[in-house]
């Protein structure tokens, strides 16, 4: 099973937050959270006239926000952006029948706890971030194991599989790469991620590889990573780059999205000395 929600050749924005990504845009992201295809969506720009010319805000801000609605000096920008389909009609076509097949399949296993196995790729802390006015906190909620070439009841999966595992679950089976397991779980979609929840009837088969997590490495690992502007396709696949789910509450109406971590603190993907040293390891190996 493919899930077709995850393709970003579908889809290209020029919306100012896909332009780090060169315009790459999920389907997911389109036709579920956006849900701007074919209409467009609507983008809400503020700008202050007085201090675009240097001139100081009477009420001591420094950039334009929510509170400036009635100043003289506040404009609001209303734009307009619509995506670009990359794909032909018969091709959207094709792709929108997979969908149909994908979400009823998901459907049919979100109704049991059906059976899921599959050999662990990566274990990473899984952790929320809430942002609200007045600053924002981390919490650590357990970890998340990646399972690749999955299979979920009798259907094998063509991409990731998240786990959500609980702190004493880790503690008890030490998941680690490498590592299969096999367990029942509630099976839901997450933001065009399968996600498994609430596992049971675990087993395990071999030692695994590579870093054991315990809930001390993960808190100190969580509160001194560092934030990533961009998601690069490296850091995703890097053990040590970890997507929070982020609650922002710092305006009135709240927003949910992810934002990229690195575990090791590096701060420019390009100077990463994390991958520099897994290329020396690999040539003298």
């Amino acid at each position: 099973m493919i899930n077709p929600l995850k393709r970003t050749d579908v889809f290209r924005c020029r919306q100012e937050a896909h332009r780090r990504f060169g315009g790459a845009v999920s389907a997911y992201h389109v036709l579920r959270e956006k849900k701007c295809w074919p209409a467009g969506c609507l983008y809400f720009v503020w700008h202050c006239v007085k201090l675009e010319k240097g001139g100081r805000c009477p009420q001591g801000f420094t950039v334009p926000g929510r509170k400036c609605g009635g100043c003289t000096h506040y404009v609001e920008d209303k734009l307009h952006f619509q995506p670009e389909r990359l794909i032909e009609e018969a091709a959207y076509d094709a792709f929108l029948e997979d969908l149909e097949v994908y979400e009823a399949w998901i459907e049919k296993a979100a109704r049991g706890r059906p059976q899921v196995a599959g050999r662990v790729a990566t274990v990473k802390p899984w952790f929320e971030r809430t942002v609200l006015p007045d600053g924002s906190r981390l919490r650590l909620r357990g970890y998340l194991l990646v399972l690749r070439n999955a299979f979920i009841g009798v259907e094998p999966v063509d991409g990731p599989v998240y786990v959500r595992v609980s702190p004493g679950l880790m503690a008890s089976f030490g998941f680690t790469a490498k590592m299969k397991v096999e367990m029942t779980g509630e099976i839901r979609e997450d933001r065009g991620r399968i996600v498994v929840s609430h596992p049971k009837q675990v087993e395990t088969r071999g030692r695994g590889w590579g870093w054991r997590w315990t809930d001390e490495k993960a808190l100190v690992a969580v509160h001194t990573a560092s934030h990533l502007d961009r998601q690069p396709e490296q850091c995703l696949a890097c053990p040590w780059g970890a997507l929070a789910d982020v609650s922002d509450r710092s305006e009135p109406e709240e927003r949910k999205y992810r934002s990229l971590y690195c575990l090791k603190a590096v701060a420019d993907p390009d100077g990463c000395y994390v991958r520099a040293m897994g290329k020396l390891r690999r040539k003298s190996a």
